[in-house]
């Protein structure tokens, strides 16, 4: 059994790793948030439904559209900041220890 202890992450591989984490579960979410967020915006007001019938499916479409890229963006923002964070705290509690041992 090996031990070992993460004392430094690199923030912007792991701002990238978690961005691209994050942009692949916009891409999940996207289709759930166009039906939702068009069905509510649909059904919200019927006297209206048929004057603005298709403005609410475009900012629906928008939005699921862009998902993928803010949720990438965002995810990338938050794990720079989670790696620096991490590293300070690191640097006084001396990290995560873990152990592991090799297998055939």
């Amino acid at each position: 059994m090996t031990k070992h202890r993460i004392t430094h992450l690199p923030p912007l591989r792991f701002g990238i790793v978690l961005g691209l984490i994050n942009g692949f579960i916009g891409v999940i979410v996207a289709p759930v948030l166009l039906v939702t967020l068009g069905a509510a915006a649909t059904a919200a007001d019927l006297n209206l439904a048929p004057k603005l019938l298709g403005i609410p499916w475009l900012f629906a479409g928008a939005a699921s559209l862009f998902m993928p890229f803010i949720h990438a963006v965002g995810g990338f923002l938050v794990g720079v900041l989670l790696a620096m964070v991490y590293n300070f705290a690191a640097r006084w509690t001396g990290g995560i220890v873990f152990h592991s041992e090799e297998t055939n």
